[in-house]
């Protein structure tokens, strides 16, 4: 049975070697200021950013809900349209070097209404092939991107994702 909990553990950000989001420091407005790290993606084109991840032990066996907190640089209305795919690094049976086809899932979130604050938007997948099969323990590569080029996007400026955060569900 699903239990909710964080299931997914992020272990570090790789930018794919083209179209990649870009690594930025978002500043708060404290003094002394905070510096949070952040991935621009860009409103005229899609751009990617990789999370090596692994999946918990406790996992049971369910679906996977991702959740992408971000913020906007300067807008404050419209669309971005958000994808996560996942690609299952199998023991001793996925090679990172062929070529691997990212099926997306995707969802559309409306920019918070200032600046700098966040949005949660979330991205389910099914236990199964919708997941790549991913498995307890292992490892794998999940894939975001802004699917800039679709009509649903329409946020002006770059789309600043926080980070990731996967759950059993």
């Amino acid at each position: 049975m699903a239990s909710g909990k964080p299931v997914v553990e992020v272990l570090n950000a790789l930018p794919p070697a083209s179209s990649a989001a870009t690594r930025d420091i978002r500043p708060g407005g404290s003094t002394p200021a905070e510096s949070v790290e952040v991935f621009d993606f860009d409103a005229a084109a899609d751009e990617y950013m990789d999370f090596l991840c692994r999946l918990s032990e406790d996992y049971a066996g369910g679906g996977l809900t991702f959740t992408l907190p971000w913020s906007a640089t300067s807008a404050t209305s419209g669309v971005t349209r958000w994808g996560i795919a996942i690609r299952r690094m199998q023991d001793d049976a996925e090679d990172i070097d062929t070529a691997q086809t990212y099926d997306f899932n995707e969802a559309d979130d409306t920019a918070a209404s200032a600046s700098g604050e966040l949005s949660y938007p979330t991205i389910t997948f099914t236990n199964g092939a919708d997941m790549d099969s991913w498995a307890a323990g292992e490892l794998a590569i999940v894939r975001v991107y802004r699917n800039a080029d679709h009509a649903n996007d329409t946020m002006t400026g770059d789309a600043e994702l926080w980070g990731i955060f996967g759950k059993e569900t």
